[in-house]
């Protein structure tokens, strides 16, 4: 091989990548920016009351003390409080936080839900996930797709299609219940299943893995001493960087779905394009870098999410406005997300959900910057 063949070479691949790279990008363009593009509506108060004559056409994200939903929503519903009641039909999905939640209508998609006590009487179309201290479905309840929850009492009765998956303290499966699928619980307790209660699939029952002694210290330790890194981190970033650290939470809450989308995309999409990168001699100093941002980007969607979680949780009582606020805003919304990634199956989606809206937030606002820049110039 001469030299005049190896220049060839490499100038071909580096066309080849090139035209990988920008395929990649011109797809990603045309399959989510046509997309993403929803409308909602916001409203907040001590006592936040949708009637049943009204029909919300969007998105309504709602944060208050007591939260009453009785009307049509054609699309999803976020809301964040101390008690949620959703009477009426939201043809979409649900995303809750809040002491009490009692569903009683009917959702077409998808539910999750953090907080204290979930009633559920109405009908779910898809999966349910709950992390939540008291779990109950009356038997009216459906659940049309999987139950994973976590939660320390929790009572199944109605129709579950699905899979149950969860890690609770004590399980009550009732009389009425059906359950189409597997139920498989961690629990330091024998399940109670009541004389009559259908289960189609296997039963599987594990103890939970409990550390002891000097293992359970160091690992609560390396819990507390992870989370203060993470809250100095945090710290920093937002006195340093305040306006650009509410623009990305501000997308999460605005642009939820284009967030999601856009993190799916980076998550995959990054490393490959970076091995890629990588194949050339000449570009893979490029490819290591982006690697390593692509892990500190990972990393920090935590704050990010966080800092919306506690911003949603605080204001509903009071102005999240100054430094202060956002960094008591942002311990709160970090503990939260600790505690939620150590329950049994739940936790893996919670921080993978952190990782894909933050991700895609991070995008979608620098986006939002830049046109901004764009206009005042």
């Amino acid at each position: 091989m001469n030299k005049t063949t190896t220049i060839k070479e490499v100038k071909m691949s580096k066309h080849i990548i090139k035209g990988l790279i920008a395929s990649l990008l011109v797809i990603l363009l045309i399959t989510f920016t046509s997309v993403f593009v929803l409308a909602f509506n916001a409203r907040s108060g001590n006592i936040v009351t949708v009637s049943s004559g009204e029909v919300i056409d969007g998105d309504l994200y709602v944060a208050g003390r007591t939260i009453i939903i009785d009307s049509t929503i054609n699309g999803d519903l976020i809301a964040a409080g101390q008690t949620i009641m959703v009477n009426g039909i939201v043809n979409g999905s649900i995303i809750a936080a809040a002491q009490t939640v009692n569903i009683n209508g009917e959702v077409t998609h998808a539910v999750r839900v953090i907080g204290e006590t979930l009633n559920i009487g109405g009908t779910i179309g898809r999966d349910l996930l709950a992390a939540v201290g008291n779990f109950s479905t009356t038997s009216t309840a459906e659940i049309g797709g999987d139950l994973l929850l976590g939660a320390g009492i929790a009572r199944i009765d109605g129709l579950i299609k699905g899979d149950i998956n969860s890690g609770v303290k004590s399980l009550t499966i009732a009389s009425t219940a059906s359950i189409q699928g597997k139920l498989n619980y961690i629990s330091g307790n024998e399940a109670n299943i009541q004389s009559g209660a259908q289960i189609k699939g296997m039963i599987t029952h594990k103890l939970p893995h409990v550390k002891k002694g000097l293992a359970a210290g160091i690992g609560l330790w390396w819990i507390v001493i992870g989370f203060l890194m993470t809250f100095v981190l945090g710290i920093i970033i937002v006195l340093l960087a305040p306006i650009r650290v509410k623009a990305v939470t501000e997308s999460i809450r605005t642009h939820p779905w284009a967030s999601l989308g856009w993190g799916a995309v980076t998550l995959v999409a990054t490393p490959i394009v970076a091995l890629i990168v990588c194949i050339t001699i000449i570009g893979l100093p490029l490819g290591l870098i982006a690697l390593v941002l692509y892990a500190i980007a990972i990393y920090l969607t935590q704050l990010f999410v966080g800092l919306l979680i506690g911003h949603l949780i605080i204001g509903a009582f009071r102005g999240v406005e100054t430094r202060a606020a956002l960094i008591g805003a942002l311990a709160l919304g970090l503990a939260i997300l600790r505690l939620l990634r150590l329950i049994p199956f739940v936790g893996f989606y919670f921080g993978l959900a952190t990782v894909l809206f933050g991700l895609g937030a991070i995008l979608v606002s620098e986006r939002k910057l830049r046109a901004e820049v764009k206009n005042i110039s």
